[in-house]
């Protein structure tokens, strides 16, 4: 069977490559084989745009390429080409700049960035001012890397708190790390009634309650109590948010942690970092904690190509959606990207409603388009 037909593309009207769905027998499953011989499949092959492209090779080789079946498996392929030129996508300079990174060439490999990009964060932490200035300041890669800082992000109250100078003026000092890795202290933060009478130096009181006779007669603990800062924090609104965040078990991990809690004593403004919204919104992401971690998310999010591919709106496409790394370092997409041929059926509403098909998308899912290809041709 040839594909030369003389029915015109609008003669297909109907068969669902207008935007009409296919028969419901294609929805919700790609395991299921597509009959080539149905009404849908006849329809689809006398679309006259799909006749054009199926004489192009290198479009019939990206059909069948694994790139391209991952890809038809990702609903955002048909937003990108709706709202985003593929011709533009493949000459971006940015996206070509950001594809030689070694970072983002073994991070689109991994569920977890893809996760993590998905969602747009990742760019907005990137273009985000405070993020710029304290990820240039010392320890701080060492910081995002602890599981133990990233997870204070998910406390409620850690902006208010990271705001508060006196709080910050309270991480310098070696009497706070000694203090806060105590259990005994973390018990403090929930007990009001024996915090106020910590809050008033009396510690002899204090050192009467069950629990806390160490602590009260810690000179370290004394010492932090009486200080300036403390006093002041005591006593403004930020209080609460100090109890809130110090006392719970992931401060107290943070400050058990010697060589995290050392780090952010010598750099306390680091713990500004908290303050950021578009931080603690990513941060919240287990998959941000786990890549954190590693080297390679650090080093891309550092990285001049990184950083001007989120000013780009068609790069940044990319990044939200990481298939189209896999897609664009594949030999055929640099071809058939740039053939005016396809670049017409890209920008046709026509090919847009074509990748809406689930007819033709369960075809290329369950590798029978080589067989399609057989009766078209």
């Amino acid at each position: 069977m040839g594909g030369n037909f003389n029915l015109s593309s609008s003669d297909a009207a109907g068969s669902g490559i207008d935007g009409v769905s296919p028969a419901d027998k294609y929805k919700g499953s790609t395991q299921a084989a597509v009959d080539l011989d149905g009404a849908e499949v006849q329809q689809l092959l006398q679309n006259d745009d799909f006749q054009k492209l199926i004489q192009d090779k290198s479009f019939r080789d990206l059909m069948k390429s694994a790139a391209f079946t991952e890809l038809a498996r990702n609903e955002a392929f048909v937003d990108v080409t709706a709202q985003e030129s593929l011709k533009d996508l493949a000459k971006d300079e940015s996206m070509a700049a950001l594809m030689k990174e070694k970072e983002f060439d073994e991070l689109s490999k991994s569920a977890a960035f893809s996760t993590l990009a998905s969602d747009d964060k990742l760019n907005d932490l990137v273009k985000d001012e405070q993020f710029k200035t304290l990820q240039k300041t010392a320890g701080f890669d060492d910081l995002m890397k602890s599981s133990e800082f990233t997870a204070l992000a998910a406390n409620g109250s850690i902006e208010k708190l990271a705001k508060d100078p006196n709080f910050v003026s309270l991480l310098k000092t070696a009497e706070f790390g000694t203090v806060a890795k105590t259990d005994a202290f973390e018990k403090l933060m929930k007990d009001p009634q024996t915090l106020d009478l910590a809050k008033k130096s009396s510690f002899a009181e204090m050192a009467k309650k069950p629990g806390y006779s160490t602590l009260a007669n810690s000179p370290d603990f004394q010492k932090l109590i009486k200080s300036p800062a403390f006093q002041a924090l005591a006593k403004s609104d930020a209080f609460t948010s100090f109890t809130d965040v110090v006392g719970t078990s992931d401060f107290t991990k943070l400050a058990k942690t010697d060589a995290i809690f050392s780090t952010l004593a010598k750099n306390p403004e680091a713990f500004g970092i908290n303050a950021s919204s578009k931080y603690t919104a990513i941060a919240k992401n287990p998959d941000f904690s786990k890549l954190s971690k590693e080297a390679n998310l650090l080093g891309l999010i550092r990285s001049g190509s990184f950083q001007t591919c989120t000013q780009q709106a068609t790069c940044s496409k990319l990044i939200s959606n990481p298939t189209w790394a896999k897609l664009a370092k594949t030999p055929e997409f640099g071809t058939v990207v740039t053939d005016e041929k396809f670049i017409k059926l890209a920008q046709d509403p026509s090919f847009k409603s074509l990748m809406k098909n689930e007819t033709f998308v369960a075809v290329v899912q369950n590798d029978q388009f080589q067989k399609l290809e057989r009766i078209a041709l």
